[in-house]
This record gives structure tokens, sequence and C-alpha cells, in this order.
């Protein structure tokens, strides 16, 4: 090794290759651990968007399934309540001994197939009016439906529940009927 005229044996650099590669391998190895901490920083906010993005997506689903058993629900609410009408329940000619109403309200099911795991309550209320003489009955008809019910299957909608993954829909429909009187022909 070849010493540095100017320097005598006493200086702290002496022979000044050896120190000045110490300290660039300490540059090298404090480069090395920023680096794999910021691509550890990437790698979990990439796995936390892509778990998110996920859960999210799956919501979706369960909202737009929750909206469809609303819709099932105003429907089936709605058929219960024309079904006096029927046939088979009230012949053409008469006597016309079923009033139009509201089925035993609140009433809740589950339903089956895509929507299996959706509980919707339905619930029902009228008023009676005259018009023209004739008996007008005015229905409001409100069905919810969600994922996780209140109470023991098929339990009852909606739920106060702070659960992430708890989704809910609420859909409202108002008809009328009417009758030439109170138990008589429709208008």
């Amino acid at each position: 090794m070849r010493r540095n005229p100017t320097t005598g044996p006493h200086d702290p650099n002496v022979g000044g290759a050896g120190a000045h590669a110490r300290s660039e391998a300490g540059f090298s190895a404090v480069t090395a651990i920023v680096i794999l901490v910021i691509l550890a920083v990437f790698g979990a906010a990439i796995v936390t968007i892509t778990g998110t993005r996920s859960a999210s997506a799956a919501l979706d689903v369960l909202g737009s399934r929750a909206y469809q058993a609303a819709r099932a629900g105003i429907e089936w609410g709605a058929f219960k309540i024309l079904d006096p009408e029927k046939v088979a329940n009230n012949p053409p000619a008469g006597p016309y001994s079923t009033p139009y109403s509201c089925i035993g309200s609140p009433f809740s099911f589950g339903l089956g197939g895509q929507l299996t795991g959706i509980t919707v309550t339905v619930d029902c209320t009228y008023a009676d009016a005259t018009e023209f003489g004739n008996l007008v009955r005015i229905f409001k008809l409100v069905a919810t439906s969600c994922n996780i019910p209140v109470g023991v299957a098929p339990g009852t909608c909606p739920n106060t529940t702070t659960a992430f993954n708890y989704v809910e829909r609420q859909m409202t429909a108002v008809m009328e009927t009417c009758r030439l009187s109170a138990n008589g022909p429709s208008c």
C-alpha cells in the first residue's frame, strides 16, 4: 500500500482508500434498506387496495340483490292486496265477500334462488275514502330487505346493526282499489 507523502503516520486517514471504501459500503446498505421499505409499503398498499375493491364489489352485488328482493316484496304485497279479485276467491258474478285488504302487517319472508340469504319485510297500511259514492281504499306498501335480519328466521328488516357487511334497501309503493260498495264489485 502506498502512503500519501503529505500525511504522517499518526494522521487519521492514513492509506485513505480503506476508510473511503467502508463509508461507501455503509451508504449502499442504507440505500438498499430504504428501497426495501418503500417496496414493502407499495406492496402493502396494493394488497389493501385490492382487498378493499374486492369487498366493495361484493357489497355492490349484495346491494343489487337486496334491491331486487325489495322489488319482489312490493310485487308480492300488491298481489296479496289484489288477490280477492281472482276468480278462485270471488266469482265474476259475485257475491264479493272478500274486501281488498292488507296482509298481516308486517310480514317477513326469506327468498330463494339468487336471492337466498336476503329477508324481506313488507308493511302495509291503508285508508278508506269515498269518491262519487264508491269506496276507494288507498294502500301504502313498504318493503324493506336486508341480509342480516333481526330475530329468529326469517327475522325482520330493518336492523340497527353496525356490521360492515350489512346491506338494506327499501321501496315504497302506493296503490288504490275501488268498490261500488263496501263488498261490491270493482268500479
